[in-house]
């Protein structure tokens, strides 16, 4: 079967939190959904969330990222899926990720600026720039804290923590609401 790389955007239906509170919860599930089913499909990618946009990157056989992209499409927590770019590929680059995320941090605020823009919105992305995004998320350092490493054991403690950080977030609301 013939390998694929597929990079979207879209818009998330939810209000985010500050970056400053750490990983989006609504984010920080996704990726553990993501990287709960993907190896089962021998599906690898990258994930950036910023501004209340989505910029994903997925990698296998053709087939099973179509059918990905197409339940991705019918999520409810975003809207306006777009494809930005398909390709075949003689390789995943993402191979040490089931789903990488990489957070708002320096290099993507540099890749920004060049491109004159002051927001992350990657609907306005040219395929340089989606080419660049790609670029960034393969080669970004990863979002989740003990995550540094790319291997399996290190990627399931940072599931940990992203299921700590939903679980502390969903306290933390529900003390707010009492």
């Amino acid at each position: 079967m013939a390998l694929i790389r597929l990079a979207y955007a879209s818009k998330a239906n939810f209000q985010p939190r500050p970056d400053s509170q750490g990983v989006e919860p609504h984010v920080a599930r996704i990726l553990m959904a993501s990287r709960r089913n993907n190896p089962r499909q021998g599906l690898v990618g990258g994930l950036y969330f910023g501004d209340g946009f989505f910029f994903q990157c997925l990698e296998g056989e053709s087939d099973k990222v179509h059918e990905l992209f197409n339940r991705l499409r019918d999520d409810e927590r975003h809207r306006e899926v777009t494809l930005l770019m398909e390709e075949p590929i003689k390789r995943r680059s993402f191979i040490d990720w089931s789903m990488k995320y990489v957070p708002i941090d320096a290099e993507v605020n540099h890749l920004l600026e060049q491109a004159g823009m002051e927001r992350f919105n990657p609907f306005v992305f040219d395929g340089a720039l989606v080419q660049s995004m790609i670029d960034m998320l393969r080669d970004g350092r990863e979002g989740l804290p003990g995550t540094e490493r790319k291997s399996g054991s290190f990627e399931r403690f940072g599931l940990v923590l992203a299921g700590a950080v939903i679980v502390v977030g969903a306290l933390a609301s529900a003390a707010i609401l009492w």
